[in-house]
């Protein structure tokens, strides 16, 4: 279960990034998908409503969000592949800002304004005689 297969992951990279090798000069596709895996598992911990009922990623994903979470994985993917100990300052907040859109896009999904079957919020009114409650509630799914 994986977001983006090794050919996207490599057709996203510019030439200036250095990737594992194998011994035959040949981009290590086995190190790479583990990495693609893992950004997925990453993915999926701070997104879990991606999965359907049988624990896959559910396609097609949302198309609001699926080029971003595919820059994301390849972006995480990256990451774990690189040296952190030589990596640049630019490839770790890269790493950051992919996560803080991950939870923007949590928030988003669970309580945006956008989306298939989402109505706006309303003020409650409950009690006898229709007291006004004074609480909001968020979007949610019309049932």
């Amino acid at each position: 279960m994986i977001l983006i297969t090794v050919e996207q992951f490599l057709s996203m990279q510019s030439r200036s990034v250095i990737l594992p090798l194998t011994e035959d000069g040949d981009p290590d596709t086995v190190r790479i998908e583990t990495a693609l895996r893992q950004s997925t598992g990453v993915i999926v911990a701070h997104l879990p409503w991606l999965l359907d009922e049988a624990g896959e990623i559910g396609r097609p994903v949302n198309p609001q969000f699926a080029d971003a979470l595919e820059a994301i994985c390849a972006d995480i993917a990256l990451d774990r592949l690189t040296d952190t100990v030589t990596s640049s300052e630019n490839s770790r907040n890269k790493y950051k800002e992919s996560l803080g859109l991950l939870e923007k896009i949590n928030r988003e999904y669970q309580g945006g304004l956008e989306g298939p079957g989402y109505q706006e919020s309303e003020v409650v009114i409950s009690g006898e005689g229709g007291i006004d409650d004074g609480r909001f509630f968020k979007k949610g799914k019309v049932f």
